[in-house]
């Protein structure tokens, strides 16, 4: 990795036609400006353009915004982003010509292009399961202590983290170097080696399965006298399937019959069983009348002797014997369905195992004309070396895994986190120092310092904090971290020793090998070292015309940049 430097921010306002350029430079920056003046509005859009949503910021000015241009040096190249809204465009600056990288509404596809320039690798989950590279405001949640919320809370300025799973211990291992890209690589590697180590294991249990088949032909083959003796086999077993198939049609046509019989008898007892139901219901009539009855439904009246109604009492007789002989036939002819259904079945059966065996001699046939032609073990003994071969391959990965394994474990290993915490602490009994805090509240938890002091002491636990891990990365290794914003609290309310207390210690940050921009309301005592002073005087009037027409020359210079780019990136994607 290499040193991330700020050059310059500039914000635009086309609705008042005014704009504001800022330089920074390497070292320390100091943005001197009363209350009301801008400064916080301004050191949040450095943030708001990386794309971390700051927890508080002014509704004014993100109205009064429309477009915000951050150039950045990574390296010895030099980078623009612009941020409109929801829409993000990162350019490359090569002298005065720019390219377009990426132009995107979506935050992880930008987010990720970052990432790729700033050569991170740090894969993170979100809460729904989604994988992506780490984001801006994870990456730079120690870079900045905000003037609303970040004097309570270490690293917790924005707001767009939450979605992401373990995203405080995640980063705080990362930033530190404890778990570092090199770490990550180490798990993209595994990771590989397994997907390819399982894919090795599918091809083995493939090709185990091939030979175990080659085998058991090998052995049929060995007991054959000759292809005529298959042949004859096949002829036979083909013949015998066609009577069975003949017995198959024989018991379809029968059951054909029987299932219609049963069909006419069920009806039959149907009509049957409603006729009794009536005839039941007349002589219950009839008994109740006298020698006429009188029909309640037509009026015609009937003679209701004793002869009628030992005609009816006999109806009703016949009825219950119909229906006794109707159920009989139908259940014989059931069970004689359910017999033929059971033939049928089994014949069934037997042509299946017929037709599977004549396929088998049939490919025994194929493979035995195979071997006497190609040779008889010629693909049997080549499939074995193969086995082996592949064996050898997962043997190869598992031993890859294993040392993987081993330098995952180096970097996790209490030893090494112990190194990091003590040189931690250093840096923190080097800032505790000079900002008059004792060194016995230096208490770290996962790289991190907890916040178990109240009043004027969390403030100074959280200054002290930051920026002993900023100089722990500064003096580390040359990262993206090598930048750090801080933005004091107003001047009114706050501890007039506190303040002193930090702008003593800024002493610590006159390197040019870092960046820290400092945002206060007073004069610090360092403004004659410091890289760059910006003062600001007029309050709530930061922006200006001098030069807007200029910045919104580039501004559409960069449109068209993009445009191009799009248009081109389109071409491309239709032509493939």
């Amino acid at each position: 990795m290499k040193r991330l430097a700020i050059k310059k921010l500039i914000v635009i306002s086309q609705s008042e036609s005014r704009s504001l350029e800022v330089p920074f430079e390497n070292g320390l920056n100091i943005i001197l400006g009363g209350n009301k003046t801008g400064k916080s509005s301004i050191i949040k859009s450095i943030f708001t353009t990386l794309g971390c949503e700051c927890k508080r910021i002014e509704t004014d000015w993100k109205k009064l915004i429309s477009a915000y241009l951050l150039f950045l040096k990574y390296g010895e190249k030099q980078f623009c982003v612009v941020r409109q809204g929801k829409k993000f465009q990162i350019f490359e600056n090569n002298e005065d010509s720019y390219s377009c990288i990426i132009e995107t509404e979506t935050f992880h596809e930008y987010s990720n292009c970052l990432m790729d320039i700033l050569e991170i690798k740090m894969p993170c989950i979100s809460k729904d399961g989604k994988q992506f590279n780490v984001t801006p405001p994870l990456l730079f949640r120690f870079q900045y202590i905000d003037q609303d919320e970040g004097w309570s809370r270490i690293a917790d300025s924005f707001s767009n983290v939450a979605y992401i799973k373990d995203w405080k211990p995640n980063t705080n291992k990362y930033v530190c170097g404890y778990l570092d890209d090199r770490y990550y690589e180490l798990q993209a590697q595994k990771a590989e080696y397994i997907l390819e180590k399982d894919d090795k294991k599918k091809e083995l249990n493939y090709n185990q399965s091939f030979v175990s088949r080659i085998t058991s032909t090998l052995t049929q083959i060995e007991h054959i006298e000759s292809v005529e003796e298959v042949t004859t086999d096949i002829e036979s077993l083909l013949a015998k399937a066609e009577e069975l198939r003949k017995m198959q049609f024989s018991y379809n046509a029968e059951m054909t019959v029987l299932e219609n019989d049963i069909y006419v008898n069920q009806h039959k007892l149907h009509v049957v069983e409603h006729n009794l139901i009536e005839t039941k219901k007349d002589i219950e009539f009839a008994m109740t009348q006298e020698d006429e009855l009188v029909c309640p439904i037509c009026g015609t009246i009937y003679s209701n002797g004793l002869e009628e109604q030992l005609n009816i009492t006999s109806d009703y007789a016949h009825c219950e014997k119909l229906i006794t002989e109707l159920r009989n036939s139908i259940s014989i002819a059931t069970e004689e369905l359910e017999e033929l259904k059971e033939k049928y079945n089994g014949v069934s059966l037997e042509i299946q195992s017929i037709e599977q065996k004549v396929r088998n001699s049939q490919q025994l046939l194929s493979y035995s004309s195979f071997y006497k032609n190609k040779g008889q073990y010629e693909i049997y003994e080549s499939c074995k070396r193969q086995l082996e071969v592949l064996q050898g391959e997962i043997d190869s990965y598992v031993s890859k895994i294993a040392i993987i394994d081993e330098k995952i474990n180096e970097k996790k290993s209490k030893e090494r986190s112990k190194d990091i915490r003590e040189d931690i602490e250093g840096y923190c009994r080097t800032l505790a120092d000079a900002i008059n805090l004792p060194k016995t509240f230096i208490k770290l938890r996962d790289f991190v310092q907890i916040i178990d002091r109240t009043g004027s002491e969390t403030p100074r636990l959280v200054y002290m904090y930051q920026s002993a891990l900023y100089l722990y990365n500064l003096y580390r290794t040359n990262s993206p971290f090598n930048f750090y914003v801080v933005d004091t609290p107003n001047q009114q309310g706050q501890d007039a020793e506190n303040l002193g207390s930090i702008f003593k210690s800024l002493e610590l940050f006159l390197s040019d090998a870092g960046q820290v921009i400092v945002g206060t309301e007073r004069e610090t005592g360092l403004e004659g070292k410091a890289s760059n002073v910006i003062k600001l005087t007029e309050k709530r009037r930061c922006l200006n015309t001098i030069n807007y027409s200029k910045h919104l020359e580039l501004l559409e210079e960069l449109q068209k940049t993009a445009i191009s780019w799009v248009a081109f990136n389109h071409k491309a994607k239709n032509e493939k």
